[in-house]
């Protein structure tokens, strides 16, 4: 479509519902006359709902249907060989993005410090550069931090080698999170962040997440949030929106759901006259997800979003630009947000909190999780 063409639909669609919606709240406007524009109004967001909602759909299929084409070796390589440690990334990101990511460090460290015990052992499974451990500095506790990569967890144990804290005892091991190198019930706290969502088969990391937690043990984990809020002017298409905020707890309304990165992985890391690849970027449902961690043994005591808006949304980008205003201001959009009933579930991430109550089965019950690689 021709931008000016773009840009006059846009108009339209954002336009024409507020012109409706303020005829329809105008004091002197008839009884008949509001009846019209009430059912103009609604005619209008139920076919734009109805083409997101398609739109969406097909989006997922075809995502899907791109995720069958990841294979172990592309996995392998690209996380040892394409991913640059966090602290590589927070170099180049800007303020404002760190900022955000400060965020969630705290959040997740918040809930590690409340229900760690005294003496206890922390996992931190995708620790990166072990920024989880910083926020735990001066407890009594064994935390244990494991990443698949192997530049990333040297970098970890480089980073906390010369660490003064006499309290805190750190370990760093590299392994693969759907095979621990953990005995059975030997942990109390499992940090679980930005991880799962990147797992051809995030089930069998579930299932040993319950092998290894002792009971009563809590599992900590952020991931990409499936019902975050749609990049649409609300008063446009508010039915995508509630679609979103009450597919939080009822994930068979979400229609649209990633489950890739927007981007192939590199042909260089490919065997030459391999085919294109993807790899997993999956947005998480959190009804879905809940059904899994009980299947697991895992009871969901606390379910959550955060960081609005998303950062991809055009208000993000503006204040991506900005400076310590544009963090006050991001950090005020927060709270409003958080303090909004739904609204506070439309977060690009979803955080959830786990306890061991129960003893899995020895395997994921098939159909547990809906990949293509999952029986």
């Amino acid at each position: 479509m021709h931008p000016a063409l773009a840009r006059l639909a846009r108009a339209v669609r954002v336009g024409l519902p507020i012109g409706l919606l303020a005829g329809l709240l105008q004091p002197q406007a008839s009884r008949r006359r509001r009846g019209l524009l009430g059912a103009a109004l609604l005619a209008v967001w139920s076919t734009s709902y109805l083409r997101y909602r398609r739109r969406g759909i097909e989006a997922t299929q075809h995502d899907w249907e791109l995720l069958r084409t990841a294979t172990p070796e592309a996995f392998s390589r690209h996380y040892n060989e394409a991913v640059p440690t966090l602290e590589e990334e927070l170099e180049m990101w800007s303020d404002y993005h760190g900022h955000r990511h400060e965020m969630r460090y705290r959040l997740v460290g918040d809930a590690t410090r409340d229900h760690a015990p005294p003496g206890g052992v922390v996992l931190d499974i995708g620790c990166g550069s072990g920024l989880v451990a910083d926020r735990l500095a001066g407890l009594p506790l064994h935390y244990v931090g494991l990443d698949f990569g192997g530049h990333h967890i040297e970098s970890a144990a480089k980073r906390h080698a010369d660490s003064r804290d006499s309290v805190l005892r750190t370990s760093f091991v590299r392994g693969d999170g759907e095979r621990l190198p953990m005995r059975d019930e030997s942990v109390d706290v499992v940090v679980f962040t930005e991880v799962i969502e990147h797992l051809v088969r995030p089930e069998l990391a579930v299932w040993e997440i319950a092998r290894v937690l002792r009971p009563d043990g809590v599992l900590v984990m952020t991931t990409n949030n499936a019902s975050e809020m749609p990049l649409r002017f609300p008063l446009s298409d508010p039915f995508a929106f509630l679609e979103k905020a009450v597919g939080f707890n009822h994930d068979g309304l979400i229609s649209h759901r990633p489950w890739v990165w927007p981007q192939p992985v590199d042909p260089g890391l490919l065997p030459e006259g391999a085919p294109t690849t993807w790899l997993p970027h999956t947005w998480h449902k959190q009804g879905e997800t809940r059904r899994m961690f009980a299947a697991a043994g895992l009871d969901t005591i606390a379910a959550s979003s955060f960081e609005f808006p998303p950062p991809q949304s055009a208000t993000a980008r503006r204040l991506d630009r900005g400076d310590e205003i544009a963090r006050d201001a991001v950090d005020v959009i927060e709270a409003l947000c958080q303090a909004v009933p739904l609204l506070n579930r439309l977060g690009c991430h979803l955080m959830m909190v786990a306890k061991k109550t129960g003893t899995p089965s020895a395997v994921p019950p098939p159909g547990i999780w809906p990949g293509p690689f999952s029986p």
